[in-house]
């Protein structure tokens, strides 16, 4: 039997391939681990509205870590266990600044996703949800009341600019002196959640829930955003694809994402032989 007792998965650039599926090997990888017991969540960036599907996919039992660790979420009771949202007054002093000088920005709220521009996003998104069922729809929200919605918890708060050094000024200029944590999943896009927000921090919570010790969790991730998993469980496997950066704070590292790394590195140092 593997001392292992979770695997805990980021989704982008780690679960799915390029093209946004889950690979047969790794279905049937994790399929393979959880008949040995082991519990699989997913732990992701993304609004559980967008994790929702690839959870149902896998026929998970398990809540979903979601918007870097912000909240948890029951799929099976479709409400938020537990989280911390963004400090009300400095959201509204960013949220001003992002009006007035035009930036893009995505929130996640509880009802659904809100947006200030990013057409892009918003247009894949979109398509996506008019292919699901109607129980695993998208609900995307254009910022028609932003006042309205800081009545209600805002879980993160994402800041977009086809402009790189326009979003890093912008970063420099209004962001850095208020209490958000900061993380840039690229070049373009910084993520802002609560101080003390983090897939590492939300998983340990989750974990000692369930009795398990985090040096028997596992954790597969490729961006800034997994560090702080890799960083509390016993073992912290980087995908191939992963910057050095990345990689050098994981135990071990598994091939890229489109090459099924996770059931490769599954089959080698989690499940018995």
């Amino acid at each position: 039997m593997s001392h292992y007792q979770a695997i805990a998965l980021d989704m982008d650039g780690t679960l799915l391939t390029r093209d946004h599926k889950i690979s047969s090997a790794t279905r049937a990888a994790l399929a393979q681990a959880r008949a040995h017991d082991i519990k699989v969540l997913l732990v992701t960036g993304r609004h559980f509205m967008t994790a929702r599907p690839f959870h149902h996919e896998l026929a998970l039992d398990t809540p979903i870590i979601c918007s870097n660790g912000a909240y948890l979420y029951d799929p099976l009771q479709d409400s938020i266990l537990a989280g911390d949202p963004l400090s009300v007054a400095p959201l509204r002093a960013l949220l001003a600044e992002v009006e007035a000088q035009q930036m893009e920005a995505q929130f996640h709220l509880s009802d659904g996703i809100g947006y200030i521009g990013c057409e892009e996003y918003v247009t894949r998104i979109q398509s996506r949800s008019d292919k699901l069922p109607a129980h695993l729809k998208i609900s995307l929200l254009p910022a028609e009341d932003i006042e309205a919605w800081l009545q209600k918890p805002v879980w993160k708060l994402e800041l977009f600019s086809q402009d790189p050094g326009r979003l890093h000024r912008f970063v420099g200029e209004v962001v850095q002196g208020l209490p958000f944590t900061q993380d840039w999943a690229a070049p373009y896009a910084v993520e802002l959640v609560q101080p003390g927000c983090s897939k590492g921090n939300r998983l340990a919570q989750w974990a000692a829930s369930e009795g398990i010790a985090m040096e028997n969790v596992v954790a597969f991730g490729d961006n800034n955003n997994d560090i702080s998993m890799f960083e509390q469980v016993g073992l912290a496997v980087a995908m191939g694809n992963a910057a050095p950066q990345i990689q050098a704070h994981a135990h071990q590292v598994t091939a890229d994402h489109n090459e099924d790394g996770i059931a490769l590195a599954l089959q080698r140092w989690v499940l018995p032989s």
